[in-house]
Order: structure tokens, then sequence, then C-alpha cells
């Protein structure tokens, strides 16, 4: 890690930084379903077979992805310069690939939730004592592994989704342990065994979950069905879960931390800013607020305005509501964490969903707060850069 005027940039992994590229089958909308879905193995095979510059990436979309790169560095171009610095190819190829899987093609949802969900107290409600039950265990070279399930406190979830499903690393003679919560449309857990499972070598204990309406908690009509209030009871469900869950290990480890990339990264910061005693959080590749992620940032361009709107002449009024709504997800109306000090907040310097400037104001909301700098993409950060990831949730747990 190198100091430059008072700030930390965190080293890649070996192998340098990954070319946007495409799967060799010719279908493209493969990788964002591997991206999104958590099908990371894919993801890593590609990279390790075709090291930079990936000859897999079609020559069209090279041709895209150059345009639009540039686009965004020339002040001509009619796009809100400086809005996506420096974006990473992979993040403007999965940006361009994924406009197809239209979000919140669906409209707004349940108009009667908006109330509860725009209340920033909901996040404040204790949750209600969970009972957990766990599959037999399967150890080895020490270490068991089990799936478990309880029941989530939020009770306004759909039926298919109120199991939680958790998977469980552990060490017998572990005293602290870390809550990874799940980004945006992963399902599973593969993807984050991979990228910090080695942290159960650093002496923590890792707690995966499963997000409300992803993996086994689908609901008949699958992800690409939620509305937006689905998505403020998701991320409601996904805190309130987290709340209970270290509840629960509160009085098994000396030291907890909660975890996360991207939404998961946001969800840990309002979890810990919510929890009534001390917490580590490692907040990775997020910000202060989402609301710029879905109308600025390359997540934008996926966003079905026109459904949400209803008529083209109304998006700009879509547009500003949905700003709103995101907002109550904003850190910065929430208390510090009881050890913001304990917290290390990480951005990524090619970030195109995520801008620099929110994670900078929660690292500056944050007093005491540890701001990291990793030099990749949202995407490429995954691939490249889990060393230090890892690095940084071990930091969080180190400093408590």
């Amino acid at each position: 890690m190198k100091v430059t005027n008072g700030i930390h940039y965190l080293k890649e992994d070996k192998g340098g930084q990954v070319d946007a590229f495409l799967p060799d089958d010719g279908n493209h909308i493969t990788l964002v379903d591997a991206l999104y879905g958590g099908d990371w193995q894919m993801i890593l095979d590609e990279v390790r077979r075709h090291p930079m510059p990936c000859p897999i990436l079609h020559t069209r979309n090279r041709r895209i992805i150059g345009r639009v790169d540039k686009g965004f560095r020339n002040s001509k171009s009619g796009m809100i310069r400086g809005s996506i610095p420096a974006a990473h190819p992979l993040d403007l190829a999965v940006a361009l690939l994924s406009r197809r899987s239209r979000l919140f093609s669906h409209g707004w949802g349940n108009e009667a939730l908006f109330a509860r969900l725009s209340d920033t107290v909901s996040y404040f409600a204790p949750p209600s004592r969970i009972a957990l039950h766990w599959s037999t265990g399967r150890q080895r070279r020490g270490i068991t592994r089990r799936n478990g399930t309880f029941l989530s406190p939020l009770e306004l979830l759909p039926e298919h989704t109120r199991t939680v499903h958790l998977r469980a690393w552990t060490r017998a003679e572990h005293r602290a342990a870390c809550v990874i919560l799940a980004a945006s449309r992963d399902e599973g857990f593969r993807a984050r065994e991979h990228i910090f499972g080695s942290l159960i070598a650093r002496g923590l204990d890792l707690y995966f979950l499963e997000n409300p309406f992803y993996g086994s908690r689908r609901t008949p009509q699958g992800p690409s069905h939620i509305t937006i209030s689905d998505h403020g009871l998701m991320v409601l469900g996904m805190v309130l879960e987290a709340r209970a869950l270290l509840e629960h290990l509160h009085s098994c480890y000396s030291k907890l931390v909660v975890a996360g990339y991207s939404m998961g990264g946001h969800m840990a910061a309002i979890t810990a800013a919510v929890t009534p005693f001390a917490l580590g959080c490692a907040a990775l590749a997020t910000g202060a607020s989402a609301s710029t992620i879905y109308t600025r940032g390359l997540l934008s361009w996926s966003v079905d305005l026109d459904a949400l709107a209803g008529a083209s002449v109304l998006r700009a009024a879509a547009r500003e509501r949905l700003h709103q709504l995101f907002e109550v997800a904003d850190v910065t109306r929430y208390p510090l964490p009881v050890r913001s000090d304990a917290a290390v907040i990480v951005g990524c310097r090619r970030d195109g969903y995520v801008f620099t400037s929110e994670t900078e104001r929660l690292h500056r909301h944050w007093k005491g707060s540890a701001l990291r700098w990793i030099p990749a993409g949202h995407f490429s950060a995954l691939v490249t850069s889990r060393r230090a990831l890892c690095d940084c949730v071990a930091e969080a747990a180190d400093k408590l």
C-alpha cells in the first residue's frame, strides 16, 4: 500500500487490470448474467485464459466501448462531463450489455408501501430474536461449512422470501466473525466465498447472507419482475436480517464486523450505523447514497424510465422521484456507528457505477474512518483486487 497526499492506495493482485471481455460462445448476455448472478468462476476462468488485452472482446463492442469511453472525456459529446470519470472498460462493457435486461420494467409496485419504506425509522426498529436452524456441517482442514435458515424479522416480505438462507465458515478457536452481505443481483454464495474465503485463515469466521428475492429466496416471477417497492423491501430486509444475525452472534464473539461490496457495502454501512453496539465495518465499492447510482451512473442505463414514467415526457419526473426514494438510504441521514473509527471505506478509482465523490462523502461523515482507494473499476476489482478487499475487512476487525 502506498500513501500519496494522505490518501491510501491499495495494490492490485499480480496480473494487472483486466480488459473488458465477452464469452467466446457469442452469447453476450452470458457475461452480464455471470457478473450479476454470481457466476464469478466463469469470469475468473476467462481472465486466466485470456490475459490483458483479452482477445475475445468482439471488435464491434471494442469500438462501441471506445466511443463511449472517449465520450466521457469529451466535453462536446453531450454527456455529463465528469459524471463517470475514467470508467474502466469492463464497467462500460457490462453497462452496455446489461441494457437489454431492464431494471424496474414492472413499474413502481405497491404504492402503499412507500410511506413505510421512505421513513428512516424503519431501519432503527429492533429486529425480533431469531431461531437459527443449521444443516449438518462439512469439515475440511479444520473449517466447518454449513448452511442455515431463519425467519426474516421483516414481516412485509412476500411469503416466498421470508426464509433467510445463509452459509457459515467457522473454526472452533475463532473469537471474531464477519457477516458479509450480498451485492445487487448476487445469487447464492459462491462469488463471495471465492472473494472473501481467505479471511478464515486470518482469524475471522464468515457468515454469508442471501438477499430477499434472489437465489433460494426468489419469488415465482423471478428477479426480473422486481419493482421499486420490492427493491425497497429487499434493502430494508437486508439491514434487519443482518442486525438480527449480528444480535444472535454478539454473545459468541469478542469482535464482529459487517461487510459487503457495492450494494452489499452500502447496506453494511447502514447496518453499522443503526446497530446499538460496537461493530467493525468494511464498506467496499460504495458511497453515501445510491441515488446517483440509479439516476446518473452506468447502472442508470439499465433503468427502464419509460416503464416508470408511463410517457416519455414524464421521464424527468420519474428520475427525480426515483432519486428521492433512494435518498432514504443515504448514510449521512443516519448517526455514526458506535465505532466509526473501526470502519474502512473502499472506493475504486475507475468505478463507473459509484462516484468517487460519494465515497469521499461517506468518509467525511464517518469521523475517524479510514479511506482506501483501489486502482480498478467496479467489476475489475473483484477479479484483480481480492487480496486488497480482504485486507480492508481484516483491517476493520483489527481496529476493534
